[in-house]
Order: structure tokens, then C-alpha cells, then sequence
């Protein structure tokens, strides 16, 4: 007699599901989905028609399945309520997904899935600012679990309706001050609040946020970078001609008073200033402040200072009476003959400052791991890099970018 498997007495031989071969349809689905999830997700299809038709409506709910995310109890319930015909919302809420989600295509799902917003509202108004192009739905819903996460959903609605090239994009490194800058928006009790000229809000145009974020990053670094008694020396002397006064602007709060004063961008200067490429002067006659002028290395005489900017208010240009008394000032200084450092100075961005601006931040965001712990030049250096990268890709130009 042939070998036979040995059964014990009383138990029935074990049944085997016969296997089901997949259609063409079937497989070209399959294939819409992230290779991991294929293998488990063409198992489950032999199993069940009903989980073709969950891969056509709900993409999202089959790849959590078939990738196997989230709790086995969970799964198990899901894959049974898929087998007898539940509707899509008990599956969703099963599997704790959003009911929106079955709006993206599969190749929107790739890797563990982020928590997302949930609520009517959001669920609402998402179904407007769905992704037109498949390419880009993995960026799409990348960023929408970031900007929620990182601030909050009215920020995410706002974020998923800008154009942004995605190719090779993560959001936590694109969006990381802007989601900062958005959330410190409406934390108006705290330090960080303080140095924000144009607030977010969901109306406010992207190139207006983003610039506004950027020169929000600059201002941070200015309290962190220029404390008090850092530059003590303003190069030349302050003085007064022709009846307006010259006086030398190198505390942060000088600096910060006359760009919001004068409405210009003195603020954006900490680099500048701390690498001794510059000082600034503030013009004024009586308690008017008139101009905001700009000392720097003479562009073709090496070792002469030289008048390299004079503004009015809102950056516009100076009045004639205004140039005519800063060159005459300039004449009566006998330092202008200053060469510049071998090497420039090592001034380190305060880590206490950066760390207490930031903590309100971090409790309510858990940590905000997008954005570093230590404010090193390097990693600013690189938010700036992220920053300017965004600006490409969304086509913003400024010289805040440059």
C-alpha cells in the first residue's frame, strides 16, 4: 500500500482550501500596491473575493491588512468583517482608519502608516484637496499626517492645496519651521510668539507664510546669536549732521525696535553682523526715526567702509537730504580704514535661548523631533537649506532664499 498520513482515531482529515488562481484584474490591482503588501494581499484575495473589492474601494483599509499593521486582534476582526460583507465604515473604524482614506489610490500607501485627522470636519473639506495626480498621493497624505501632527488640521487643509513639486520630498524636513512658525501663530503667550511680524492663518497666501517663516527663523536666530554685550563695537563713532543723528544699532533690541519701527529687514542681519560683514545705523531727526543705513567693506577698495545700503521706511529709497548727511557724518569718521578678519568670529547660537523658545513647542507636539535640539550652525544651516529647497519647489522667489 502507498504511505498514507496517520489520522488519530475520531478527528476527521484536515480539509484544504482549494487554491484560487487570480485573475489578469486581479493581479494588475495587485500590482498598484507597494511590493511588500502584494504577496499577503494576494493571499487574502484567494480567500475572498470581497477583499478585491476592498483593494478597488479601500485601498487603505486592504494595504494595512496586508501589510499587517496595527493589532493582530484588530486584523483579524477586520479580515472577517471584509469576508461577511460589513460596510466600509465598521471596517474603518475597526481598523481605526479615517473614512476619507478610501479616496487614495494604493500608490499613496507606502510604509507604516501615520496616525491622521479623524474628525467630520476635516473629513469634509479633505475630500476638495485630494491629490490630482496618483504620483504625487504618497507626498499628499505624507504631509497631511505631518502638518497635522506637527500643528494642527486647519494647517494641514491649508498645506495639501499648495502646489509643491514632491519628487523626493519629506515633509518633516520641507515643512519643519513652517509648521513652527503656523503653530507659534497662535500661541500668542509665549516668547517666540513675539517675533513674528505676519502671523499664519489658513487665508494667507504660501509665498507670504513661507517668507514670513523665514525671516521668523532669522529672528530667532538674532535673540540666540547677538545677546547682549556680543558686539561692542559699532565701527564708527555715532554722531549727527546736517540736523539728523547716526546712532549705531548692535543690541537685539535695538535692532529689533528699528525693524519694526521702520517696517525693513534690520532684523535679518544677525549673520551678518555676528561674522563682522557689517553694522547698522539708525538715522533720525529728534525721536523720528527717517532711515536705516548700512556699513560694510567698500565693494572695490579693500580695507575702506563704505555706505553699502540706506533705506527709508518699508525699504524704500532715501531722500536726497537723507544721502547728502550720511556722507557728510561719514566724513567726519577716522576709522574707515578697517580690514577685515583673518577669521571670522566663533559666535556659538545660544542653546538656553533656543531651548526655552522652543519648549512650549515640544510639550504640545511631543517633542518636535523635526526641528534640533541644539542650535548649532550647522543645523541651521540646514533648516535654512530645507527652507530654501521649499521655496524652489513651490516656485517662491525672495531674496530671504538667495
Amino acid at each position: 500500500m502507498g504511505q498514507s498520513s496517520k489520522v488519530s482515531p475520531g478527528t476527521p482529515p484536515q480539509e484544504r482550501r482549494p487554491k484560487v488562481s487570480l485573475s489578469k484584474q486581479d493581479e494588475r490591482l495587485i500590482c498598484r500596491f507597494e511590493l511588500s503588501a502584494r504577496r499577503e494581499l494576494r493571499r487574502l484575495i484567494r480567500t475572498s473575493p470581497r477583499f478585491t473589492e476592498l483593494a478597488e474601494v479601500f485601498p487603505g483599509a486592504a494595504y494595512v491588512l496586508a501589510t499587517r499593521q496595527g493589532e493582530k486582534d484588530q486584523r483579524r476582526k477586520a479580515a472577517k468583517l471584509v469576508r461577511d460583507g460589513a460596510k466600509l465604515k465598521t471596517i474603518a473604524h475597526t481598523l481605526e482608519l479615517p473614512l476619507w482614506l478610501r479616496r487614495l489610490p494604493p500608490s499613496a500607501f507606502n510604509g507604516p502608516l501615520p496616525p491622521l485627522p479623524d474628525s467630520e470636519t476635516f473629513a469634509r473639506r479633505v475630500a476638495a484637496r485630494l491629490p490630482a495626480e496618483s504620483a504625487d498621493a504618497t507626498f499628499w497624505l505624507a504631509s497631511v499626517a505631518f502638518a497635522a501632527a506637527a500643528v494642527h488640521e486647519d494647517f494641514a487643509l491649508w498645506l495639501v492645496e499648495q502646489s509643491i513639486c514632491s519628487q523626493d520630498a519629506k515633509p518633516e524636513r520641507l515643512f519643519a519651521v513652517l509648521a513652527a512658525y503656523a503653530w507659534y501663530s497662535g500661541a500668542l503667550l509665549t516668547p517666540a510668539h513675539d517675533l513674528i511680524v505676519v502671523p499664519w492663518r489658513p487665508e494667507i497666501a504660501f509665498d507670504t507664510a513661507l517668507c514670513a517663516a523665514k525671516s521668523w527663523l532669522n529672528r530667532l536666530r538674532l535673540v540666540m546669536q547677538l545677546e547682549p554685550g556680543t558686539i561692542a563695537d559699532s565701527w564708527l563713532r555715532p554722531g549727527e549732521a546736517m540736523g539728523l543723528t547716526f546712532v549705531p544699532l548692535i543690541e537685539q533690541s535695538e535692532i529689533l525696535e528699528e525693524a519694526q519701527a521702520m517696517q525693513n529687514c534690520a532684523d535679518q542681519y544677525a549673520d551678518r553682523l555676528a561674522r563682522e560683514k557689517c553694522r547698522l545705523f539708525s538715522i533720525r531727526r529728534g525721536a523720528s526715526r527717517l532711515a536705516t543705513l548700512e556699513i560694510g567693506p567698500h565693494p572695490r577698495e579693500t580695507g575702506v567702509l563704505a555706505i553699502t545700503q540706506l533705506k527709508a521706511r518699508h525699504n524704500m529709497p532715501a531722500s536726497v537730504e537723507i544721502w547728502q548727511a550720511a556722507h557728510a557724518w561719514l566724513a567726519t569718521q577716522p576709522g574707515l580704514k578697517r580690514l577685515p578678519p583673518m577669521v571670522a568670529p566663533e559666535r556659538a547660537l545660544n542653546s538656553k535661548v533656543w531651548t526655552d523658545l522652543m519648549e512650549p513647542y515640544r510639550q504640545r507636539k511631543n517633542g518636535a523631533d523635526w526641528l534640533p535640539s541644539i542650535p548649532t550652525q550647522v543645523a541651521f544651516a540646514r533648516l535654512d537649506s530645507d527652507m530654501t529647497d521649499l521655496a524652489r519647489r513651490a516656485g517662491v522667489t525672495s531674496w530671504l532664499f538667495t
